[in-house]
């Protein structure tokens, strides 16, 4: 009785023993165990089955198992090379626009926030390009007839347009890449301050012009001519600094950096257009106009005066109601 007990009990411990063995091999590998009775699961459906690594049960491979990629799967099989095709649409996001697309959105943003200043770039750049033709006899004639302010198209050959297109001719591109690069930075400033009472931008452009190159007909020897946006930027400048007398300029004189007040800059602009105009050459260049920069600081402080007063205000809106009357 004991001993058939104890034989009992012995076949319950190996029982219990193989069952334990077998959970223990399901849970530590991606293995799902399965009846030791028959090769069937729950619904009647046959499975592929082999043996276990431990106690030799009955085992099925788990479908939702995904294999790790081992050293030599990287070496042979070329794994680290293999990578998911990129669409066309996302390879072409990260690719750079042509230039003549950046040229061409660039300008019709400038024009949507002023056209004045975009109308001044494009005027610039393109008589820029008529300048490349001097060699024809056609173009160079128009150019110095109606582009270039003397005493000779303005006076005598009354060719009084010449005081505003003469601005918007250079001959060289470094008087044209630094003229438009000072045109757009103050530009831009000077309109932000004035469309916030509706004022345009224009009269302060044209004036500028204007005066810079009366003062040039003025002081002028009767030799020279006069071409460029010095006048009008320098306008800008001089309105800019009256405005923001604090604000910082960052600028290369011989190749070094220079940082001012835009207050003391206009300082010194006044300041050596001055001695210019009187003989006193501080730059020691001979080609410098220092009376139409000198015109242009002084149409950029009365612009001020007058908008500091109100008298721009008003006159806008006499113009309004004169219109719309």
């Amino acid at each position: 009785m004991v001993r058939s007990s104890r034989l009992r009990m012995r076949s319950w411990m190996a029982v219990i023993v193989q069952f334990s063995a077998t959970c223990v091999a399901a849970s530590a590998r991606p293995f799902v165990a399965l009846s030791p009775f028959d090769g069937a699961d729950a619904f009647g459906r046959r499975l592929e089955c082999t043996n276990g690594p431990r106690g030799g049960a009955q085992i099925e491979y788990n479908p939702n198992y995904k294999k790790f990629p081992t050293l030599n799967d990287l070496d042979v099989d070329g794994f680290h090379s293999r990578a998911s095709p990129r669409s066309p649409s996302r390879s072409n996001r990260h690719r750079p626009p042509p230039l003549t697309e950046v040229v061409r959105n660039y300008l019709v943003a400038l024009h949507d926030f002023s056209p004045t200043l975009s109308c001044g770039v494009v005027s610039s750049i393109v008589v820029y390009m008529l300048w490349q033709f001097e060699a024809s006899t056609s173009i160079a004639r128009f150019l110095r007839e109606h582009f270039q302010c003397n005493r000779y198209n303005a006076i005598r050959m009354r060719r009084f347009h010449v005081v505003i297109l003469s601005a918007f001719s250079h001959a060289t591109f470094h008087h044209l890449a630094v003229n438009v690069y000072a045109y757009l930075t103050f530009g831009r400033s000077v309109k932000r301050v004035l469309e916030c009472y509706g004022i345009s931008l224009w009269p302060l452009v044209i004036s500028s012009a204007i005066l810079g190159n009366l003062a040039f007909l003025a002081f002028d020897n009767g030799h020279g001519s006069c071409i460029g946006l010095s006048g009008v930027t320098l306008s800008l400048l001089a309105f800019d600094a009256l405005i923001h007398p604090t604000k910082e300029l960052r600028m290369f004189v011989s190749f070094i950096p220079l940082r001012i007040s835009a207050y003391h800059l206009y300082l010194v602009l006044l300041g050596v257009s001055a001695m210019g105009i009187l003989g006193i050459d501080v730059l020691e260049r001979g080609s410098i106009a220092h009376s139409t920069h000198l015109g242009g600081l002084v149409c950029g402080s009365l612009f001020f005066e007058a908008f500091q007063r109100g008298w721009l205000q008003r006159a806008k809106k006499a113009y309004n109601a004169h219109w719309r009357s």
